[in-house]
């Protein structure tokens, strides 16, 4: 189970995934996990200036499935 503390929850594909920005001195990094820990996403932001929404975290998941399902037809 993933701690829930500071992140926020989103809903795709009917699974539950935990969302948060990390901000350090050398970058500025969106993290996503899967409620079960299967499925961990660490995308750098280039535009520390744009806030980041719900709608950019279901674009990273996306991507990121289309990524593995293009991955596994090969």
């Amino acid at each position: 189970m993933v701690s829930k503390k500071g992140k926020r929850k989103i809903v795709y594909d009917d699974k539950v995934y935990y969302w948060y920005v990390r901000v350090t001195e050398e970058s500025h990094r969106i993290n996503i996990i899967s409620e079960d820990k299967k499925v961990r996403i660490c995308v750098p932001f280039r535009d520390t200036e744009e806030s980041v929404t719900p709608g950019t975290v279901r674009e990273l998941l996306e991507k990121h499935f289309a990524d593995q399902k293009a991955v596994t037809e090969i």
